[in-house]
């Protein structure tokens, strides 16, 4: 073990240097410390192994260590796998998985992400985009799109899927472009000229919505997969694993090697070492520069990003920073065109799993704060947010402001094909129904585990659930999408009934019509009374980011010109949502200006509503403002709650991921699990959600994320079940019913299976 240490020592020292400036003598040292290790019989040092003796040997703060990938879970074994049907057919699957929304999300060019390798110092090729090491990150395989026709049972494509869903929406996918055979999630965006530059780029890697919102669990050996579930890749992760593949390409000459002929494999033609090992540096240099920048300003704010882990996102604070600032970013020089934009970029505090995503297009309010009314401005923002091209800089001759690379046709037949037709359509009252994509049903899943007692319902428990299930869940999560026994026992309760007695008592609808098209009213709550973490709904009501006068974003302005929102002016900074709205409004506008869009179309695309605020979290208010009385914005945020169905494969629970079963959502929040495992998909059928530790202290296998309740945005408090009071009135913040036995537990989780 001591000779180990030196030697790793040896080597650290060299990343050391190099970090520093001193790239000649750090390769030296490096490659003398691995030809010693391999005289010693070591083939190959794996550095995601080594980074806990970097972090043992140098502290917590060791810059050697940041040079070396963070251990990844060793990948599980699977010998089969199951796409679940959803009502897709398998081409609309692929289509959804692979198509680009003209994101450039990974730094490289696509042919160069195909020819790097893994961040290991391993004397052997060893591909970065291979399917085990990319499912240790997270991501589900996916076959090639060369002959793919649907049936491909490595990947879950069984002869069974449907194949004539495609007439419902009156459109049948195009063939989408994976010859690589990427991951789910991974999309190539072709080869165009940049909207900011005007340079020309190649063909780009870009992560789709499917990236985040597309689940899958284990059991048994066996991967169960599921479109617009809640994903367990850790992107974070994803950003330093390229950055460094692509500095161990330039370190080690032997790897640079390996690269250039695996590119010469691919393009099919020799290349220019030279000109690759140039545009190499200058892409490295560029990722560091801005990390650097990035750190810089954290350091000032005296913070640092929260870890996100697997599993979960800031995506708000991610769109804000990359709208925001490193929109702003001149792609030359890295600068700046105002200091004020550095106030723009904060730091990552507020994490959340990413949310199921079935149902939503009919949800009136989306966002797990209820805050994004328009679909396609939801969509078109996420977009923004994984690095879609946008000029945001100046305008030029063909190169106006808020020209983008965003594929806005696509990411509009994502939102449709989601949603399928509207189900008050239907001819018949009693057939009401979500025909787009459906939540997964357990009963699909209980058939691959046949004979399981694991997987076995209790009917006589589901009975009893149902009524738990009115009493303690309805005021919130209404009736259940998809349980006639319920809608007959309470008829007034139906999911369905556009009016139900307790809602037209304050005033409110179930579901509100808006243009012809119907919308589920989410039940909205005040934060202070869910009680649940409060990090992610300060985003959009506390956030504000400084604008450039030469952008011509004024967005009180404009979205009370455009749309009628009735905001009252604010004089201070903009609240980041209302100029996250106006921006992404602008780009939209402008793809339509540039491709042409007939007016049919682009009301098609918007949809009927409107690019407006939710007036209950943004409210008016008066203040005495220098002697004045005035008209000012105040602010109160809220959370919504969603159906329930198919609640059984979104774990873990509540928006910041912070419980790990169905069962533990049922606990007091005192007795709740303090720390537990993320990372791996092994699933618990009993109590319904990730596989927990035995003890708090336990530690968890190599690569999984802890999870400690006790770190900012990790809350697992709120939304309780304890105490004696069964008067929901009486109730205290954050408790939303009395305790219940266990007896009860099991009864409302089996019935949760069921929907």
């Amino acid at each position: 073990m001591r000779w180990l240490l030196t030697k790793l020592r040896f080597i650290f020292c060299g990343l050391y240097y190099w970090m520093r400036g001193w790239p000649c003598l750090a390769g030296l040292l490096i490659v003398t410390g691995i030809t010693v290790a391999a005289v010693a019989g070591t083939a190959y040092f794996v550095p995601e192994k080594l980074r806990d003796v970097a972090l043992s040997i140098e502290g917590k703060a060791s810059l050697v260590a940041k040079l070396l990938p963070a251990t990844l879970p060793q990948p599980s074994k699977i010998e089969q796998a199951y796409w679940l049907p959803q009502n897709w057919s398998a081409q609309q699957r692929y289509w959804f998985h692979h198509t680009s929304q003209g994101t450039a999300t990974i730094p490289v060019p696509y042919q160069w992400f195909m020819a790097l390798e893994r961040p290991e110092l391993s004397v052997f090729y060893t591909s970065l985009t291979d399917d085990e090491y990319l499912r240790r990150l997270g991501f589900i395989p996916s076959p090639s799109s060369k002959g793919f026709t649907g049936n491909a049972p490595k990947y879950g494509y069984q002869d069974d899927t449907p194949k004539a869903d495609a007439a419902q929406l009156g459109w049948v996918p195009n063939p989408t472009d994976n010859p690589n055979g990427l991951p789910v999630g991974f999309a190539i965006l072709k080869a165009g000229v940049d909207p900011t530059t005007g340079e020309p780029y190649e063909d780009q890697i870009g992560l789709t919505c499917a990236a985040c919102h597309t689940g899958h669990l284990e059991y048994k050996n066996v991967s169960i997969r599921f479109d617009g579930g809640p994903s367990m890749v850790n992107l974070g992760e994803v950003e330093r694993v390229v950055g460094l593949s692509i500095g161990y390409t330039l370190l080690f000459p032997w790897r640079f090697e390996h690269f250039a002929s695996k590119l010469e494999e691919i393009k099919g033609q020799s290349v220019d070492r030279e000109k690759l090992k140039e545009g190499l540096k200058l892409a490295l240099e560029k990722i560091k520069n801005q990390k650097a920048q990035t750190d810089g300003l954290l350091a000032a704010q005296g913070v640092v990003d929260l870890d996100e882990g697997f599993g979960r996102l800031d995506a708000l604070n991610r769109i804000g920073n990359q709208v925001f600032y490193t929109n702003f970013l001149d792609q030359k020089t890295g600068k700046l065109p105002d200091p004020l934009l550095k106030g723009n970029f904060v730091r990552n505090d507020a994490p959340v799993s990413f949310p199921p995503i079935w149902d939503t297009p009919y949800f009136l309010w989306a966002q797990y704060d209820a805050s994004v009314l328009s679909e396609l401005v939801r969509n078109a923002g996420e977009t923004l947010g994984v690095a879609a091209k946008i000029n945001m800089t100046a305008a030029a001759p063909d190169r106006p402001l808020f020209g983008s690379s965003i594929h806005l046709s696509d990411v509009a037949r994502f939102e449709e094909l989601l949603r399928g037709t509207d189900p008050f359509s239907a001819t018949n009252p009693g057939d009401k129904k979500f025909n787009g994509l459906i939540a997964p049903r357990w009963r699909d899943a209980q058939e691959k585990f046949r004979g399981d007692p694991a997987w076995a319902i209790d009917q006589k428990l589901v009975e009893k659930g149902r009524d738990l299930y009115r009493a303690h869940c309805f005021e919130c999560h209404r009736g259940p999408v998809n349980d006639p026994e319920f809608d007959k026992k309470w008829p007034e309760d139906s999911f369905w009934k556009p009016e139900n007695p307790d809602r037209t008592a304050k005033n409110e609808k179930n579901w509100v019509e808006i243009g012809g098209r119907h919308y589920f009213n989410v039940v909205q709550l005040p934060v202070t009374e869910i009680g649940t973490d409060r990090q992610q709904s300060r985003v959009l009501t506390e956030r504000r980011v400084h604008l450039p006068e030469s952008l011509g974003v004024k967005p009180v302005d404009d979205l009370n010109k455009a749309w009628g929102c009735g905001l009252l002016p604010d004089e201070a900074d903009p609240l980041f949502v209302l100029a996250l709205m106006d921006v992404v409004g602008k780009t939209i506008d402008q793809w339509n200006v540039a491709n042409g869009t007939p007016d049919k179309i682009k009301q098609q695309m918007w949809g009927p509503r409107k690019n407006c605020q939710n007036q209950r979290a943004y409210v008016g208010a008066r203040a005495n403002i220098n002697g004045k009385d005035k008209d000012v914005l105040s602010l109160e945020p809220r959370y919504r709650a969603r159906p329930l169905d198919g609640v059984w494969a979104t774990a873990p629970y509540l928006h910041n991921g912070s419980v790990p079963t169905l069962r533990d959502m049922l606990l007091p929040q005192r007795e709740r699990p303090t720390s537990f495992c993320v990372g791996s998909r092994q699933f618990d059928p009993v109590n319904v959600g990730l596989v927990t530790k035995a003890h708090a202290d336990e530690a968890c296998a190599a690569g999984l994320t802890n999870f400690d309740v006790s770190l900012l945005g990790n809350s697992n408090r709120g939304h309780s079940f304890q105490g004696k009071e069964i008067d929901v009135t009486k109730l205290p913040p954050g408790v939303i019913g009395p305790e219940l036995n266990e007896d009860e537990r099991r009864s409302l989780v089996e019935y949760l299976k069921t929907l």
